[in-house]
């Protein structure tokens, strides 16, 4: 089980989902999309207390049953993603956009959806998020945090 003390009360996040198979995923506003197999990573923040706070946005990003709010829950409703492991820096200020430009810099990855979490950015944030392919990101997207925040929490989820 995964210990979401361990993660900020603040911050950023990245989420490294795993998409098992070729799916189909339809998001409203943006229609259907078809997503290879492989590792995607989706990038965020919740700078708020309580409810609003980081622990909470990822325990609800966990759960499969929930109101689709934004982009991402469209893509985690599909049966075939899971969630493997979570990286997240304490901040009171949001710099998911930093962050995810940073993260689709690194070397093969590619933009699967234009707009795909960043309807309501400021940054012209082309995405956030990428696709990997097969290979696991997880030591990328530590490293990325690190150079870009100088602290990072990185957290595996077990397979359920």
């Amino acid at each position: 089980m995964l210990v979401l003390d361990a993660l900020p009360e603040r911050g950023n996040y990245t989420l490294i989902v795993l998409l098992e198979s070729p799916s189909r995923i339809m998001v409203p506003n943006r229609g259907w999309f078809r997503l290879r197999k492989g590792y995607y990573a989706y990038t965020g923040s919740a700078v708020g207390k309580g409810a609003m706070s980081l622990r909470q946005r990822v325990f609800r990003h966990l759960g499969k049953k929930k109101t689709k709010h934004w982009h991402i829950d469209y893509l985690l409703a599909c049966q075939k993603a899971r969630i493997v492991a979570v990286i997240a820096c304490s901040s009171t200020i949001n710099k998911e956009c930093k962050i995810a430009k940073d993260i689709q810099g690194i070397r093969g990855v590619a933009v699967p959806i234009d707009g795909f979490g960043a309807s309501d950015c400021r940054h012209n944030c082309k995405s956030h998020l990428a696709y990997f392919g097969e290979d696991n990101v997880y030591n990328a997207i530590v490293d990325a945090y690190r150079r870009l925040t100088g602290n990072v929490k990185a957290l595996r989820v077990a397979q359920t």
